[in-house]
This record gives structure tokens, C-alpha cells and sequence, in this order.
């Protein structure tokens, strides 16, 4: 069944808000900012200190400063207090992409209400695909970016967005939770709604999971996955599939060999450190990790672990998956605490599992 949501746009001049809680979207947060650009003053608040709360926001608000905005913060955290609505200081800013792309996708979007802008990414840009997408959709909307890749540098003119219609293609991220679910047990799983044009880079986990020994097939839209398969371990550059780094990282642990994980440092920014936190809990589950500045080292075990604790998941959607995925190697399950936040991107994470097969039970505090 599908869904139709129809949006009216407040072009440029949206409605004053005063006060915007984000829930612990990152993304969502990061857009919001930039509309700040437009507004006489906004306030971005958290219910999620601990996650959100500690999300670095630095980047974006120099940038944003620099542009001509007044920005309070506490060290490039929220909350963060904007005020805009004045003609830009500039129309050229420079902008580091090491902590997250988010930042660029910010301004990009922005930048024809705004009547123009001339983007710098300093550094690097720590995932370009989520970028090329932004730059895509734009395209389909009416604006016509130069964009220099080979300088990151991108000129966005001057413009109103043409509406549309627009199908949102399936979620690649979301959809690595399930392959890896598949590959680790005896099933034939069909993942539909995959669209193998997509710039996702999380699509590569399909060729990846195959290096593994893991047998997939790809037809038009569609992922078949035939599970069970010894699986020997291979080295991931998870760059520009970030979002699909950890459901790799279940994988890894149950194949047979050592498997590194390079290119992922930002992954210690997202909503939770997924490169410390995620080490801290494995250990508790018995999986020989080492963790490095850009990722992780996995040692598998095969035979999968015993289980029977509980894990923290530090309100990450993202680390509840890794886990529940692990839980189906263990022998006794796994306790995941705060398990309700998968909802942050999959609401239906747990009722999909069930259906593949797996006992989900869930316990009242």
C-alpha cells in the first residue's frame, strides 16, 4: 500500500516558530538551520541530550555566521539559537565536509531561496552520495547546479523550486539490517523496492555480501537472498555507505577471519559514538573487536555467541539493528535496552524481523 503526502511550501518566507525540537534527527536539525537563514529568530532545542545533544554542529553554524546570521551556541551544540532574515553578508562560503555531508545538503537546498550561493567544501566530504541525491533532486525541481567535483565545489544560482511528484525510492540503509538478517541463517528472503539505479551508496553492501559468499540475486527491483552460506571475512571501506557500515559490522562477526573497517571516522558522530559504543557493547557480547581511528577491526566467530545480556543501544537506531541481527547468532538473545528508537528510521524493523522468523518479545520497564 502506498502513501501520498502532499506538501505545500512556504517558498520564502515560512512561518515564525520561535522554539523547534527536532526529536534526535540530525538531518532534520541540519535542514531546519538553514531556514534560519530566513527567520528573525529561531530556537533548536533537544529531548535527547545524550544523543542529539552531543552531535557536533560547528561546521554548519561557521558557515551560517559567516552568511550573515547571529548563532548562539554552546561549543557548536544545541540548543542554538539563530537569527536571520537579512540580506546575506556574502554569497561565496566555505564549509569543511569531514564531520558530516549534512552540512552541504543544508546549504545547497537553500541556496536558490536565498538567490544564489557559491559552496566551498574544505577538507573532504566525508559520504557524496547522499550529496549527488540532494544535487539530483534539485535538478528535478528546477534548479540547474554547476557542481566541480574534482574541487568540491558547487554554484547553485538564484531561483524558485518547480512542485512535483515525487516517489521516494526504498532505503538502502534500512534495507542492509534485513540482507544481513538473511545471509546469517538458512532462509530465501526477498527484499522489494529497490531501485538498482539509486545513487544510495549503501547499495554496494549487495557486490560486498557476495565477495562474503553469501548468494544474492538482483532482478529489476529486487533483492533475493538464499542465507546460510559460509561466509569468509573481507575488508570493508565503508565510506560512502555509512549508514550500512553497521549491519556489515553483525555480518562480520559471525564470518570466519578478520575484518576491517576503514573510512568510517565520522561514524563517532552520529547519534551515538558508533565506533567506541558500538566496540564497548560487542566486547559485552564476546566479539573480539579493536577499534581505530577510521573504524573497526572484527574478528568472527562462526559458531556465533551465547547472548543472554543486556545492551545498551545509547537511543541509536542504527546500533539496535546491529544487535538484533546478532541476536539470531546468539543462543539465548539478547536484551536490547531502548529499543524503541529504531522507530527513528524503520518503525516496522521488529514486525519485518518476525515475519522473516525471529522471536521478538517486548518487555515493559
Amino acid at each position: 500500500e502506498q502513501e501520498l503526502i502532499r506538501i505545500h511550501g512556504f517558498g520564502r518566507n515560512p512561518a515564525l516558530p520561535g522554539t523547534l525540537d527536532p526529536g534526535n534527527g540530525g538531518l532534520i536539525l541540519r535542514l531546519l538551520m538553514a531556514i534560519g537563514l530566513f527567520l528573525p529568530e529561531v530556537k533548536f532545542v533537544t529531548k535527547h541530550p545524550e544523543s542529539l545533544g552531543k552531535r557536533p554542529q560547528g561546521d554548519l553554524i561557521a558557515a551560517l555566521r559567516d552568511l550573515g546570521a547571529e548563532v548562539e551556541a554552546v561549543a557548536g551544540h544545541l540548543p542554538i539559537t539563530i537569527r536571520g532574515g537579512r540580506p546575506l553578508r556574502r554569497r561565496q562560503v566555505a564549509l569543511s565536509g569531514l564531520v558530516s555531508s549534512q552540512f552541504a545538503t543544508s546549504l545547497l537546498m537553500m541556496a536558490p531561496l536565498l538567490g544564489g550561493l557559491s559552496l566551498q567544501i574544505t577538507d573532504q566530504l566525508s559520504s557524496r552520495p547522499p550529496v549527488a541525491t540532494t544535487l539530483q533532486v534539485m535538478r528535478e525541481a528546477g534548479i540547474e547546479p554547476q557542481v566541480d567535483w574534482a574541487n568540491l565545489h558547487f554554484t547553485i544560482p538564484g531561483g524558485s523550486y518547480r512542485p512535483g511528484v515525487y516517489r521516494v525510492p526504498g532505503d538502502y540503509p534500512a534495507t542492509s539490517a534485513l540482507l544481513a538478517a538473511a545471509v546469517l541463517l538458512p532462509s530465501e528472503v526477498t527484499v522489494m523496492n529497490l531501485n538498482p539505479h539509486d545513487q544510495q551508496g549503501e547499495k554496494q553492501v549487495i557486490p560486498y555480501l557476495q565477495q562474503l559468499g553469501a548468494k544474492l540475486e538482483t532482478s529489476a527491483d529486487r533483492v533475493r537472498v538464499f542465507g546460510g552460506n559460509p561466509l569468509t571475512a573481507v575488508d570493508f571501506y565503508g565510506e560512502e555507505a555509512i549508514d550500512a557500515v553497521l549491519s556489515m559490522v553483525a555480518v562480520a562477526c559471525c564470518t570466519e577471519g578478520i575484518t576491517r573497517f576503514r573510512g568510517v571516522g565520522n561514524l563517532r558522530w552520529k547519534e551515538s559514538d558508533r565506533i567506541g559504543d558500538l566496540a564497548r557493547e560487542l566486547r559485552k557480547l564476546g566479539v573480539e573487536v579493536t577499534e581505530h581511528d577510521d573504524g573497526l577491526t572484527i574478528k568472527g566467530q562462526p559458531a556465533g555467541y551465547e547472548g543472554g545480556i543486556e545492551i545498551n543501544t545509547y537511543q541509536d537506531h542504527r546500533i539496535i539493528m546491529t544487535f538484533a541481527v546478532l541476536a539470531l547468532r546468539t543462543r539465548r538473545g539478547l536484551f536490547l535496552k531502548g529499543a524503541e528508537h529504531v522507530c527513528k528510521s524503520y518503525p516496522d524493523f521488529f514486525t519485518d524481523l518476525t515475519t522473516l522468523g525471529a522471536k521478538v518479545e517486548y518487555i515493559a520497564d
